[in-house]
């Protein structure tokens, strides 16, 4: 797995490093960088599965970096020799986080924990989305879904197999329950779009399938920008 290092201390880097190294193969390093602005440009660039991000670091925290990544989906890890900074980290949709110094035993721990999400998410990839409608069951590819809308507490699920399905859940039941992972993209607080589907878009509506149109609020629209490129 393609992994990226971001600390300001250089003591940090190469103990992880030789952790990762010495017992951790699958994790390739391709890059190591002690600052924010170069790390966010490099990240742009490889696009790496696994992240681990220092918090307090000059000219910009690991905070601040992560929301400006969060489409990619990378799997971030939190580096910190602070635990208060954990909370906010986890409220940024960070993975997991180490304290410093790191130890082999807690590595070891999100090592494992990255394994376990990674088997789940390929599951999800090779098993059908199934959606229950009082009696009925329906079963889709994940790329058979083109879009999710809502309205209030209902949810209409827009599909390339079966006419418009509406669910009696609202838009974070069916985020949770259905469409978490990667194809799919929560552009607006109303609408999940699957990126497959995508013809164009601009800074506030997307085109689908060159038929159906989904908003994309302006804080969205720089991820799905990166996202897409």
């Amino acid at each position: 797995m393609e992994t990226i290092i971001v600390d300001d201390e250089p003591k940090a880097i190469e103990l992880l490093e030789f952790y990762l190294n010495e017992y951790f193969p699958q994790y390739k390093i391709v890059s190591r960088y002690n600052d924010s602005q170069s790390a966010l440009e490099g990240i742009l660039k490889t696009k790496p599965q696994v992240l681990f991000l220092d918090i307090n670091m000059p000219n910009g925290n690991g905070i601040d970096l992560l929301t400006k990544i969060q489409s990619l989906n990378i799997i971030t890890v939190f580096l910190t020799a602070h635990a208060e900074y954990a909370i906010e980290a986890i409220k940024q949709n960070a993975f997991d986080y180490l304290l410093k110094p790191i130890n082999l035993e807690e590595l070891n721990r999100v090592v494992l924990k990255i394994q376990d999400y990674q088997n789940k998410n390929r599951n999800f990839q090779e098993k059908k989305i199934k959606i229950q409608i009082s009696t009925s069951v329906y079963l889709f590819e994940p790329n058979e879904i083109i879009f999710a809308s809502s309205e209030g507490n209902y949810t209409t699920i827009y599909s390339t197999t079966q006419k418009p399905l509406v669910i009696t859940k609202n838009m974070k039941k069916i985020e949770e329950e259905y469409l978490s992972c990667f194809p799919f993209f929560r552009c607006h607080q109303s609408f999940i779009v699957n990126i497959n589907h995508i013809s164009n878009f601009s800074n506030s509506e997307i085109s689908l399938s060159d038929v159906y149109k989904a908003s994309l609020s302006s804080k969205k629209y720089e991820e799905l920008n990166r996202l897409i490129s």
